[in-house]
């Protein structure tokens, strides 16, 4: 099967807008807005093992889409935070866009590379979340 076949019939490859949920669809993120941010020309940095591993551990995962994805682009790491049952800020950082790309690169055992949004960039692609909720109900 050719490589141009395999991208047509793989349900990952297909085009279209792109999203990212995260905890159960409670976060949303565009993530067509964050590839044209991150154009801009900044460097990317590579993504230590441990959380490429967690990274892809934590998602899903189509193995029929790996042997042809491009590990060339870096991935999307964006700010996080949210509110825990018992009313504290937690905050940390998510991989938005390059899964299948960081389970290639642990397959090959090549680094895996991401551009890192601002705090700023990450609340402007956030498309829906359980703080902008409350906002929106205020």
């Amino acid at each position: 099967m050719s490589s141009s076949h395999a991208e047509v019939s793989c349900p990952n490859c297909a085009s279209g807008s792109e999203t990212f949920w995260y905890m159960a669809h409670k976060y949303l993120y565009d993530v067509d807005q964050a590839r044209q941010i991150v154009s801009d020309g900044r460097e990317s940095v590579e993504l230590d093992d441990e959380s490429v591993q967690f990274s892809v551990k934590t998602s899903e995962i189509n193995q029929q889409h790996l042997p042809h994805v491009n590990t060339e682009f870096p991935g999307i790491i964006a700010h996080i935070h949210y509110r825990t049952d018992e009313a504290e800020m937690v905050y940390g950082h998510l991989l938005i866009d390059g899964h299948h790309r960081a389970a290639r690169c642990l397959e090959l055992k090549i680094p895996f590379y991401v551009y890192l949004l601002t705090e700023e960039e990450s609340e402007e692609i956030l498309l829906r979340s359980p703080l902008k909720a409350e906002l929106q109900n205020t």
